[in-house]
């Protein structure tokens, strides 16, 4: 358990420092841009974008000797430059941060423009902003078809404004809860009839049998009980 903790550990920390460059990058962009007046890493190295690995090597070490703070210890351009090239040179030089950094320059070159108030990239022979199932977006040289016909289907009917129906929505559910109320409350008095109906019968039950006990005697009433229950017995 231990031993796979460990390996799940030691993997992770892998995958972190894998991306640790990519990461630096990402935080340190925004400085870095600014001070090279906005040149991207294959132009800070001086490459065309289709180099290959040796030149984007090459290219770093001959810049890095160019460009080292101990030739100039005071210029704070110098220093600058260096820190700029070889974050260049940590992301260029590994592949999947190469992908990665390619893929963000293509999407940050894609021309954006605005159309109908929407800011996109997609082509322009591709925009479709039309739906036909919407009122507003209807093909209005048809109109004409449907003059002097009920908008509903049912004659008689015009169309009603969308205040006018919200407020009969309202109007609908408030006669509903009205109804509600009323018939919870004929079955709530109907439920209480019935249970003070049941209370006196069992009242009243209660009274002829203690009036019996009184007139017949404890043993006369006994008695009658004994012969009662071996009556139901036999019956059985």
């Amino acid at each position: 358990m231990q031993t796979k903790t460990l390996d799940r550990i030691i993997f992770s920390k892998r995958m972190v420092m894998r991306n640790f460059p990519w990461l630096q990058y990402k935080a340190a962009r925004p400085a870095g841009s600014i001070s090279m007046g906005n040149k991207n890493y294959y132009e800070l190295l001086g490459l065309q974008r289709d180099c290959t690995t040796a030149e984007i090597k090459e290219s770093f070490i001959r810049l890095s000797k160019e460009l080292h703070p101990d030739k100039n210890p005071k210029s704070l351009n110098l220093h600058q430059q260096f820190v700029a090239v070889n974050e260049a040179y940590s992301v260029l030089s590994r592949p999947h941060l190469r992908c990665k950094y390619d893929a963000e320059l293509a999407s940050q070159e894609q021309p954006k423009y605005t159309y109908s108030g929407i800011r996109t990239d997609a082509p322009r022979e591709k925009i479709i902003f039309q739906d036909e199932t919407l009122w507003e977006m209807r093909d209005k040289s048809e109109d004409h078809k449907y003059e002097g016909r009920p908008y509903y289907g049912i004659h008689g009917v015009k169309k009603l404004p969308n205040s006018s129906i919200a407020a009969g929505a309202v109007i609908f559910m408030m006669l509903g809860a009205i109804l509600h109320f009323f018939f919870a409350k004929k079955a709530s008095d109907f439920a209480i009839e019935q249970l003070n109906e049941r209370d006196r019968i069992a009242s009243e039950h209660y009274k002829l049998a203690r009036q019996r006990a009184l007139t017949n005697g404890n043993e006369m009433q006994i008695a009658l009980l004994r012969e009662r229950s071996e009556s139901n017995s036999f019956s059985k």
